[in-house]
């Protein structure tokens, strides 16, 4: 027999001490004689008695706590014994939430079913794209009000990923998972393979299947090219999933602040199962959307939504302590041949500043007025962009010093140092993968330390951020600690590398939300970290978030950002399919087995009782000859 803790039988060696002192355990007798006698009498019979060991044991005490002793070892070590179980107090519920889920009655459907299988213990997960515990180890009350308010996201599934992640899970030992799906998607092996292995851990794994064929339409796929002429080419495919014919009607509706709305529609026919691709030329800037208007099962694949950054122009001011008319600095003249951008150089503050998307502070030597430092840090407060260049007047000037309250660093002090190196960090490392840093060389900089809630895209290595920001409100205000001083008292070569006015486009394009197609369009099921709380409004809610979840098509904004998010997804968009699980054989099932597990508790119960009946007794006689 197997035992839960082998060395509890160790117990029984009490035996032994047991059986010794009952052996030598002299008999009282009843004697009348002298007091002197009596002494000499009792100690003359406890070493006659002591002799004799091999005395019979007539005491019953003696075998009551001899069966106590050995009930109390193997009640220690505990036997297992295995015990057949068609329902588990633990369960596991895996419901699928993925965007097929959302045809009439299959999401409800599951969720009764769900229901109907609650034990003691219950732990549900809703299988998307990614595994999403939403409970864990809640009674029957709780879990039956949480799977009540699931709803069907419009994502792809994938139950296998869920199955594995719950199978190994050591706190899922002796569990029932139950899984419930409509199986339109399954990319993994074959059912009866993971119920194999759920078995061989001692878990029982049951399937349970939702939802009849049912005709649906769906855009598939869609990908954008650009036309070189600020408008782009949109192609998608669209598929009929229906054993019949069907016209389909197409409608492109563009919307932007560059363009008055525009909508194009178009008509075409699809035999069952049939497919076929579509184009629309000349999509805008904004936000543009392509659906197919004939109502069918699942609605979220019949709308593509298309998110092209708007590139409007935009006007910067440069305060900076240089003379525009007699010189300009590196900056200015990388800032000054970007297109789309009017750049205005002042070195005072012009009357209407709200005119301006952008401030840049460029004093190398003169500080400035502290009215103007006022005014630019209530303008970076009320939600605008401002980048502050880390020269050494910002740390010398206490006018300067103005500009802590809403600089995304604190500036610690002024170093001369030519040991160390420039680095990208968080989001700057795809931001600024084509800068050369590696040809930087600093002799001279401000020490800077990185505050809370704030985004390194670039670092001096072993010292603090050189490039860093944060938002304020719907603005980002960044400090850039690399100093564009020119000539003898140059701080760095940076301005000289030929990658330094690329570097500015990307990191103003970052500030203002403009990216590449490929990252203002995604597919549900993505998942986005950030560096710092963003903002985010999804088209169900707004958040405040260091992490973004595309569950549902349509339009995110991520600050100043805008993200399409699409299914495009043929696989969950076929709701007609007759037989969804990949059994072996023609009219296979998964056969529902009863669990085997091995469980001391049930042996250890008896005995424990047993131990208690026997202390009774014992009790009982201690009692009537007056031992206690």
């Amino acid at each position: 027999m197997d035992y839960e803790f082998p060395l509890g039988l160790a117990a029984l060696a009490g035996i032994i001490p047991l059986i010794i002192v009952y052996l030598l355990k002299p008999r009282p007798k009843q004697i009348i004689l002298p007091s002197l006698m009596f002494v000499q009498r009792i100690s003359q019979n406890v070493f006659s008695s002591r002799r004799k060991i091999t005395k019979k044991i007539t005491d019953p005490l003696f075998f009551l706590q001899l069966f106590s002793l050995i009930l109390i070892s193997i009640a220690i070590a505990g036997p297992l014994l295995d015990n057949i179980s068609e329902n588990s107090e633990k369960v596991v519920v895996i419901i699928d939430s993925s965007a097929s889920m959302s045809v009439s009655d299959r999401i409800s459907t599951a969720k009764a079913m769900a229901i109907e299988s609650l034990g003691e213990e219950n732990t549900v997960i809703a299988s998307e794209s990614i595994p999403v515990v939403l409970a864990k180890a809640v009674d029957a009350d709780n879990a039956k009000e949480l799977i009540s308010g699931m709803e069907a996201r419009s994502t792809s599934a994938d139950v296998p990923e869920a199955i594995l992640n719950v199978v190994n899970d050591e706190e899922n030992q002796n569990a029932k998972i139950v899984v419930i799906s409509d199986f339109e998607n399954w990319a993994g092996r074959a059912p009866e393979t993971y119920v194999k292995i759920a078995n061989a851990k001692n878990m029982q794994l049951e399937f349970m299947q939702v939802g009849k064929p049912v005709a649906n339409y769906a855009i598939v796929n869609g990908y954008l090219k650009d036309r070189n002429d600020g408008t782009y080419e949109y192609t998608c495919t669209v598929k009929n999933f229906g054993n019949e014919s069907v016209k389909l009607d197409v409608q492109l509706e563009s919307k932007s602040g560059l363009f008055s709305t525009q909508k194009v529609n178009n008509s075409m026919f699809l035999d069952g199962f049939g497919a076929q691709q579509i184009k629309f030329s000349s999509i805008p800037q904004g936000i543009s959307t392509v659906e197919i208007l004939n109502k069918d099962a699942v609605s979220c694949d019949n709308i593509a939504y298309i998110s092209i950054p708007e590139i409007t122009p935009k006007k910067m001011l440069i305060l900076t302590d240089l003379d525009p008319s007699s010189s300009k600095s590196p900056l200015i003249t990388a800032l000054s041949l970007m297109p789309d951008i009017n750049v205005d150089v002042q070195y005072k503050l012009p009357n209407d500043l709200e005119k301006y998307n952008s401030v840049v502070i460029d004093c190398e030597h003169e500080p400035l007025p502290i009215s103007t430092v006022r005014k630019i840090v209530s303008y970076a407060k009320s939600g605008r962009d401002l980048i502050v260049i880390g020269n050494g007047c910002l740390y010398n000037s206490s006018e300067m010093h103005g500009f802590y309250p809403v600089l995304p660093v604190d500036i610690v002090s002024i170093k001369e140092d030519d040991s160390h190196s420039i680095e990208t960090a968080g989001s700057g490392k795809h931001i600024f993968e084509d800068i050369s840093f590696d040809e930087v060389y600093m002799s001279k900089y401000l020490v800077a330390a990185q505050r809370e809630n704030t985004s390194v895209l670039a670092e001096l290595e072993g010292v603090g951020p050189v490039v860093c920001s944060w938002n304020i409100k719907n603005g980002t205000t960044t400090y850039v600690g690399l100093s564009d001083t020119a000539e003898n008292e140059a701080w760095n070569n940076f301005p000289t590398i030929p990658t330094y006015p690329v570097f500015w486009a990307k990191l103003l394009k970052y500030m203002w939300g403009i990216d590449d197609i490929s990252q203002t369009n995604v597919n549900t099921g993505r998942y986005q970290a950030f560096d710092q709380n963003t903002i985010i409004k999804t088209p169900a809610e707004t958040i405040n978030s260091k992490f973004i979840y595309y569950d549902e098509c349509g339009i995110y904004k991520l600050n100043q950002k805008t993200v399409a998010s699409n299914l495009y997804d043929s696989a969950e968009s076929n709701t007609f399919t007759e037989k969804r699980l990949n059994l072996t054989g023609e009219n296979a099932e998964i056969r529902k087995e009863d669990l085997q597990t091995r469980s001391p508790d049930k042996l250890r119960k008896y005995l424990i009782y047993a131990l208690l009946i026997l202390l009774i007794v014992e009790n009982v006689i201690m009692f009537r000859r007056k031992i206690i």
